[in-house]
């Protein structure tokens, strides 16, 4: 006998909104995940301009489409400008020299 239990009703509908908000918002479920950082900004640009569009068309009120669209975009270029500073940084190697004399001994 099993002894899970399925769930039903509204349970079940929050569980699949749970599961479409995975596929689209987390970088490990998403079709995005293999875009260079450079490409998926352009992308989620496209895309946060689009869905503040949509919004404000929804909601009848241009007004709302610039502030929509302006939040998301701060939030989007944020995100991605960190995480092209992080990749950055991640690839490079600080000199093992540290010190300020030349291969003589002499300062240069």
């Amino acid at each position: 006998m099993n002894s899970k239990t399925a769930p039903i009703g509204w349970a079940k509908t929050i569980l699949s909104m749970r599961d479409a908000w995975k596929s689209v918002m987390t970088i490990k479920n998403s079709p995005l995940r293999n875009l260079p950082p450079q490409l998926g900004l352009m992308v989620f640009s496209i895309l946060s301009v689009m869905w503040s569009g949509i919004f404000a068309a929804v909601i009848n009120n241009p007004y709302a489409f610039g502030v929509s669209a302006g939040g998301h975009l701060l939030v989007v270029f944020g995100i991605f400008i960190t995480a092209i500073v992080y990749d950055s940084a991640e690839k490079y190697t600080a000199p093992q020299n540290y010190n300020s004399r030349g291969i003589g001994g002499e300062h240069e």
